[in-house]
């Protein structure tokens, strides 16, 4: 909240700078005077108050008029970089001819300078009365001087700029609690980062780390480190003097081990190491005892987790599919306190059926192994009496069970049958849910009724459906049993890799979607942030596609693969040809986010199957936001139903829900 605040009074104080540099540029072809001080400076709004020592305070809240000068304000720069970028055409022009460049190009260039200039000007003197300063997506490739003279700084935001590396001068900003680095091109941390020890807070992702610092450990007071989407291979020993560290995400990296002084993160709670190469996991790592969540899945070479993983006191939720685990320690049948453990797409071809005995399982997930008959027996046939309340195998792992068992198992309520999965194999969660009529079906060995409909959900959350609550929401709301006659395939990229769009990752997918989506005459894609640009990116293989503030330019997104430039060049232009190629209709839903708009006009705007509907909703969760609302469920139920031919009598127009 804060960034956007300081933005919002870094510009309306920028405006009335730049306006009265401009004028001084334009009466006289002398340098123009030194900056006025602060003091002096034009109130910015009535959404601000004059502090004693002549600052201003900045508001709490975003008000209309705040937002609108900032509104201005970008729309000012806008049009100044776009005369630059016209003008700066033509000197190129007059220069091949020998005349030199344009003055009115070298004037509009120096025009934009100046506004930038001012911008960080203003915005660093505010940040002397708040102790906070957002400098994210200003286009900076060096940090400026400015921001290290700013007394007592707390927070500092260079989110979303272009730093291939920081100044050392970032030692001096010790009274520091929240540095955010997200999305820049950073490929090493400077040791002086590990002398800010009043650090709380530290978001790297969407970086290009190949290491952190050894004495990283010296940041005692860090609460939060998120390092995914880098290309770290080892994190350093250093790493257990984080006594302090609640949440660490290092998701999306090439790490093929851990150090095993992990244990010592005693007050760790959430721990992201998913789409990773991890070979394996320090025996001992029992220390953890504030641990609720581990997700490691998507690491393809991970055989075997340790034993001790069953003496973690607070491990709740414990994900390790999609990896290559042949077997299972039954002593997790101790765990005193896990409900959720995710095995799906693993080599497991036998479960220990003591598992089921832990006190708070609640979910058990195992489709995609090639579990032996007798495992699917044992699983069957303690299924009734366990505390499960939810085992999911899928119909071949069913059919070898005897018939009566599967019935019996069927029968008590528990039971969570997903149809075969694509074939191809590798990485990737493909689970294909069939229509309610087809499943009940295939559990009675009858023949499947015809569907002619598949919508597919990509999630952006790795290893999480996260539309199925949806879905199952869409299907509870029919009026008749029609409505539910369309199956699910639910895809996930557990690797963090935007459903690897950059390099050979995407035919895997694109080759397993193309397998399933050719069954059907009707297909429609949903999907948000990751997910969303799934739906662009196999765009042409649906019939309709909704994505819901998608990253299609990854260049200016602070969430994002550790990849280069060219990978994202390559996943933007596939993007760009596979929507050209869709036959059926494009609908992006964006709020507005400057950002998100700016994704939704990467797509060109003279095709008519691209619609774009923008809400009045100032977040990139605009899925999440519209959900709370009640307004999600209808958007996706009324193209389900216009896809298979039925109305909606609730149907609502899009423009019409903001």
């Amino acid at each position: 909240m804060w960034g956007a605040v300081i933005g919002i009074a870094a510009a309306s104080l920028a405006l009335a700078v730049v306006h009265q540099t401009l004028e001084a540029i334009n009466q006289s072809q002398a340098p123009p005077p030194p900056p006025q001080k602060t003091a002096e400076l034009p109130p910015p709004g009535p959404d601000f108050k004059k502090q004693p020592d002549g600052k201003w305070a900045a508001p709490l809240w975003e008000s209309a008029s705040a937002k609108e000068v900032l509104s201005k304000a970008r729309k000012g720069l806008r049009n100044n970089q776009q005369r630059c970028v016209s003008q700066g055409s033509v000197a190129c022009s007059s220069s091949s001819n020998g005349e030199g460049p344009s003055h009115s190009g070298g004037t509009a260039a120096a025009e934009v300078e100046v506004e930038v200039d001012q911008s960080i000007r203003v915005k660093c003197m505010l940040a002397e009365g708040s102790g906070k300063l957002d400098l994210s997506d200003c286009e900076l490739q060096g940090v400026p001087p400015a921001a290290f003279d700013v007394p007592d700084l707390e927070e500092l935001s260079l989110a979303g700029n272009q730093l291939a590396q920081l100044p050392a001068d970032i030692s001096r900003l010790t009274s520091l609690s929240r540095l955010q680095l997200a999305g820049n091109q950073l490929t090493a941390l400077p040791h002086g980062t590990c002398n800010l020890t009043a650090l709380q807070g530290l978001w790297l992702h969407g970086n290009l780390l190949q290491e952190l610092p050894a004495d990283v450990g010296q940041l005692s007071a860090l609460t939060q480190l998120s390092l995914s989407g880098n290309c770290l291979s080892a994190l350093p020993e250093g790493l257990a003097g984080l006594r302090a560290l609640q949440e660490l995400s290092c998701a999306g990296n090439q790490l093929e081990s851990l150090p095993a002084s992990i244990e010592g993160l005693t007050a760790l709670k959430k721990l992201a190491l998913h789409g990773n190469q991890l070979r394996e996991l320090p025996a001992d790592m029992g220390g953890l005892t504030a641990l609720q969540e581990l997700s490691l899945q998507g690491n393809p070479q991970l055989a075997s987790v340790p034993e001790s993983l069953a003496s973690l006191p607070a491990l709740r939720d414990l994900s390790v599919a999609d990896c290559a685990l042949a077997a299972l320690p039954a002593t997790l049948r101790a765990a005193p306190a896990l409900e959720s453990l995710s095995l799906y797409g693993n080599q497991l071809h036998e479960f220990p059926t003591a598992v089921l005995q832990a006190p708070k399982l609640r979910t058990l997930w195992l489709e995609g192994n090639p579990l032996t008959p007798e495992a699917v027996d044992s699983l069957l046939a303690a299924l009734p009496s366990s505390n499960l309340s939810a085992l999911g195998l899928d119909e071949r792992q069913l059919a070898l069970a005897p018939p009566a068992l599967a019935e019996a198992a069927l029968a008590c309520g528990k039971l969570r049958v997903s149809g075969p999965a694509p074939s191809g194999g590798g990485l990737g969660y493909f689970k294909l849910e069939p229509a309610p009529a087809a499943a009940a079906a295939s559990s009675t060995g009858s023949s499947r009724p015809t569907t002619e409909v598949l919508v597919v959900s990509f999630g952006s959350a790795p290893g999480t459906p996260n539309w199925g609550g949806l879905l199952k929401k869409v299907r509870a709301a029919a009026t008749a049993p029609q409505e539910q006659n369309f199956d699910v395939l639910y895809v996930v990229d557990p690797c963090r890799s935007w459903y690897s769009g950059g390099d050979d990752g995407y035919e895997h997918y694109e080759e397993r979607l193309r397998a399933v989506c050719g069954r059907y005459r009707q297909v429609v894609f949903i999907g948000d942030s990751m997910g969303a640009t799934a739906t662009l990116l196999f765009a042409h293989l649906a019939t309709e596609v909704h994505a819901w503030t998608p990253q299609i330019d990854l260049a200016t997104s602070s969430i994002r693969p550790g990849q280069g430039c060219e990978w994202q060049a390559v996943l933007k232009q596939r993007v760009l040809d596979n929507v050209a190629r869709c036959e059926g209709t494009v609908v992006v839903h964006t709020g507005s986010w400057r950002h998100d708009l700016d994704q939704a006009r990467c797509l060109p705007t003279h095709d008519d199957s691209i619609k774009v509907q923008i809400y009045s909703v100032e977040s990139h969760r605009l899925a999440l936001a519209l959900d709370s609302r009640g307004l999600l469920m209808q958007i996706v139920r009324s193209a389900v139903l216009q896809a298979m031919g039925l109305s909606n009598k609730d149907n609502i127009r899009l423009a019409n829900l903001f």
